[in-house]
């Protein structure tokens, strides 16, 4: 067992970095993880989904001892919420507003417990999604819900970020875009959990694909790019593992870790 000062942190992206398709992760990253965890270190997951975007099936396969959701805006330790922050009703009935203007985009909203589509000609809602057919809708949201994550299948345009970027941060990817509040991200989430854990921040480890990872990457005492990872992502690490479908994420807890 590792003595408590000797105890690494591993945080890790879902999507193109832990998973490869359909949500199932491989069992060589399921074996690493859990002979991390045996040997006293900690795994959490790190994504920008909201808690109530991350798949059931995802998390039914994975032991983990929390997770980071959201870009920062929850996170979770030992299944008690140890931080929670979402967008405001006014300024989630401002984006929605935005988006009927602009019926060519699609967009959805995720909250803490649902996924929220706006439904126009673009895409159609998909069943895991509860359809929103006017802003006021969003009031009734609020009723039950909070709002965590704005995303955009579109490259965020220019009066768009005009009109947010005092209230929101993008991180844009190829197909689209998310939105969390102005001032999370990734490496918040991580700070969180080193100041309730006390693991050190150079005993950290954190996994990543694309722009979202970034912060945490940078943060991190080891920053670890997939082999898929955006180019941004790769020159910002300090190891450059396997691909998501060649199990990067634990040939690089074996090589730090076991």
């Amino acid at each position: 067992m590792t003595k408590p000062d000797n105890r690494y942190a591993v945080f890790l992206d879902i999507d193109g970095t832990l998973i490869s398709d359909k949500f199932i992760v491989p069992k060589r990253n399921l074996e690493a993880i859990a002979a991390a965890r045996k040997l006293g270190h900690m795994v959490f997951i790190s994504t920008g989904r909201s808690w109530g975007n991350i798949p059931p099936v995802l998390l039914e396969q994975l032991d983990v001892d929390g997770i980071v959701a959201g870009s920062g805006a929850m996170v979770t330790i030992g299944g008690e919420t140890v931080f929670k922050a979402s967008m405001t009703k006014e300024l989630s009935l401002r984006l929605a507003e935005y988006f009927w203007v602009h019926p060519e985009f699609w967009c959805v909203f995720e909250g803490l417990n649902e996924v929220y589509m706006i439904e126009n000609e673009v895409r159609r809602h998909e069943s895991f999604q509860t359809l929103l057919s006017s802003p006021q809708d969003i009031e009734e949201i609020y009723n039950h819900d909070e709002i965590q994550v704005l995303a955009m299948g579109v490259t965020a345009p220019p009066d768009f970020i005009r009109l947010f970027s005092d209230e929101i941060t993008v991180f844009q990817f190829e197909r689209y875009a998310d939105c969390v509040i102005k001032g999370l991200n990734k490496a918040k989430g991580i700070e969180k959990v080193l100041e309730i854990t006390g693991i050190r921040r150079e005993n950290t480890i954190a996994i990543g694909d694309s722009g979202n990872d970034y912060d945490m990457i940078n943060y991190a005492g080891i920053g670890v790019a997939m082999g898929n990872s955006e180019p941004k992502i790769i020159e910002a690490a300090d190891f450059v593992t396997d691909t998501n479908y060649n199990c990067g994420v634990a040939k690089a807890i074996e090589k730090f870790l076991l």
